[in-house]
């Protein structure tokens, strides 16, 4: 862990705001002309222009879609009739929606939910060697057949060696993992909210995260649970009410928290094993059960203005009158940089 905060406060912000791709253009062009936009219905004879309808609809809208086509979803609920098995090292991850070597977008109108409670028990999306960008979509109720072997349902979403961009997602009510990132996958999550589930974000091998606007809430696990070398970058977002710990590392992974709220978690807010490494900077620290845990030759640091008193947010996490989070933000994120910045969701 770098001992200048200041230094870990410019990479953070860099990564979060200077080094992200641009989002893959959703538009509809005239027939072989370029990019094209596939409609999906949740029934058919919805509107004239939906071209697929009803769970199956997406996955046969991803497999005509071309590399850089958007896949758009009308409002309404889509649940799974048939899944499509994905190998991965020793176990299959079986999934409703299967993107496996493609570069697409997936967008939602409001009000698009992908329920897993009905149908045959999959993973919601399955991301496979490929780059995707997710807006605007709920995924609720994802479960397992078995709770342990080695076929891979009840999580929301899974990618394996992939670039994915998610914003406006919520992942809710599923039993095992929210968002997992394996392999050398590279996950900017912007807008989520993982809710009331099992373990949040699980990251694997290289994958790396970079948070930001996020709620972590109510799961039954971790909030984050970062293992092998993997990374997390997580500023401004709320990590409340997850048991089984908020931050967990193990092996030689690497969690770096600015401007964030962390509150209410059991047994730890944060917990290092291995080789691992969590530091904790420009934050709310308050209510957890324990604050950290380190074994072996882990550590876990607090930088600069970790406020471990109460931090008097709203119901939505904003700051109320007489917070004492006012003006102690991370500076590389102020505006302009070096003036205090917001602590908790922008």
């Amino acid at each position: 862990m770098p001992q200048r905060t200041s230094l870990i406060a410019v990479l953070i912000a860099s990564v979060l705001t200077g080094c992200a791709p641009r989002p893959i253009e959703t538009v509809s062009a005239t027939p072989g002309t370029g990019p094209h936009t596939h409609i999906v219905c949740p029934t058919a004879n919805m509107a004239a222009d939906c071209a697929f309808a009803g769970g199956s609809g997406i996955q046969a809208a991803i497999d005509a879609a071309a590399d850089g086509d958007t896949v758009q979803l009308r409002a309404g609920t889509y649940s799974a009739t048939a899944v499509r098995d994905v190998p991965y090292r020793i176990h299959t991850i079986r999934g409703f929606v299967v993107i496996d070597g493609k570069r697409l977008s997936l967008v939602g109108e409001p009000g698009v939910v992908l329920d897993g409670g009905t149908g045959p028990r999959s993973t919601g999306i399955v991301v496979n060697r490929a780059n995707l960008e997710v807006r605007g979509l709920t995924l609720t109720g994802f479960k397992f057949d078995v709770e342990e072997d080695e076929i891979y349902e009840g999580h929301g979403i899974f990618a394996m060696d992939s670039r994915v961009r998610l914003h406006d997602v919520t992942i809710e009510k599923y039993q095992k993992m929210g968002l997992t990132g394996r392999g050398d996958t590279i996950l900017d999550v912007d807008g989520l909210r993982i809710l009331d589930g099992h373990v949040a974000i699980w990251l694997h091998e290289t994958a790396y995260l970079r948070l930001s606007n996020a709620v972590i809430r109510g799961n039954d696990s971790s909030a984050i649970a970062a293992y092998d070398n993997s990374t997390a970058h997580v500023a401004n977002s709320v990590i409340d009410r997850n048991i089984d710990d908020g931050l967990y590392t193990e092996h030689d992974a690497s969690i770096y928290v600015t401007n964030s709220i962390v509150v209410n978690n059991k047994p730890y807010a944060a917990h290092a094993l291995g080789n691992s490494k969590i530091w904790l900077g420009y934050s709310a620290l308050f209510g957890n059960e324990n604050a950290m845990l380190t074994k072996d030759a882990a550590s876990v640091r607090k930088g600069p203005n970790v406020i471990e008193q109460d931090p008097k947010l709203d119901a939505e996490y904003r700051q109320q009158p007489q917070s004492p989070l006012a003006g102690k933000g991370d500076p590389d994120f102020g505006t302009p940089v070096s003036s205090p910045s917001q602590i908790g969701l922008r």
